[in-house]
């Protein structure tokens, strides 16, 4: 049986909730929950112990400006998806455009472009307002062609670029649970002849060239590999960026345009940010 370490960090809102959870997510943990307890939120974070001890001391660190820790608990594993199914996972509707369900919803009706996921302990259930984002963004642009998914989670965007016109997707992820995720996604979608589920960074994709980039982690991340994004770009290709807050948008504005990529839209969602750029 695997051990983990439930940490529990109360914040003062939803939104920092949001952003302690984006944080959280650059590391290894494999499920989120929370529960509001007057007028906090109560974050619970679930990850392996062995994974804990190498990263404690940074992830604390990323949280210290927006939650309070409460208490390190060690538990016992649990079957994560099960949970997660019971407590009632909602249907995400993107402007009656897009539905993101579970396998057990009803499909939407004909025209709306369905996506099934099963997150499981990747992030990816399509609630995060990044996510919506993003989906609006490929839904609005139906890039045809090949596209790149860094830091794919469950698949999501992937798959709603490929039910939007595009002909095949490379998703990568540094964490095993998204790749293994993202497969189980690509199967309930039958989309598996045309998706590629790559376990690693984003160098593994180093000479390969697509139509669209896409990347929902954060500020930091996209702009130490924005480099790689852009030269993995065709000509007339299409970067999509989120998963950072309005304050960086300057910052993502500046890594984008710097590298010669002409801004063409931005998104904003509670203070979340999504940007569009072409090469």
């Amino acid at each position: 049986m695997k051990q983990y370490t439930e940490i529990c960090i109360r914040c003062a809102s939803e939104e920092m909730t949001e952003i302690v959870t984006a944080f959280l997510s650059d590391y290894p943990f494999e499920s989120f929950d929370t529960e509001t307890i007057e007028n906090e939120v109560l974050l619970k974070a679930y990850i392996l112990s062995s994974s804990w001890c190498d990263c404690r001391e940074e992830a604390l660190s990323a949280i210290s400006d927006y939650g309070v820790v409460d208490s390190e608990m060690e538990i016992e594993d649990e079957n994560w998806n099960a949970a997660w199914e019971e407590e009632g996972f909602q249907p995400v509707d993107v402007d009656g455009k897009i539905l993101i369900r579970a396998p057990h919803h009803t499909p939407p009706a004909e025209g709306i472009v369905d996506i099934i996921v099963s997150p499981q302990m990747s992030f990816g259930s399509g609630h995060h307002q990044t996510t919506r984002m993003m989906c609006r963004l490929i839904d609005n642009l139906r890039i045809k062609g090949r596209i790149l998914d860094v830091g794919c989670g469950t698949g999501v965007l992937s798959i709603a670029a490929l039910k939007c016109g595009a002909t095949s997707a490379d998703a990568i992820d540094i964490d095993p649970w998204s790749t293994e995720s993202a497969k189980y996604a690509a199967e309930l979608n039958d989309i598996n002849d045309k998706i590629n589920i790559i376990l690693g960074t984003v160098e593994a994709i180093e000479g390969e060239h697509y139509d669209m980039v896409v990347a929902n982690i954060n500020k930091n991340i996209i702009l130490g590999d924005i480099d790689r994004y852009c030269s993995a770009l065709l000509c007339g290709g299409t970067l999509l960026l989120s998963g950072f807050l309005h304050q960086d948008i300057e910052d993502i504005m500046h890594g984008a345009t710097s590298r010669g990529l002409t801004h063409t839209a931005t998104l904003e969602e509670d203070d979340w940010v999504a940007m569009a750029f072409t090469k």
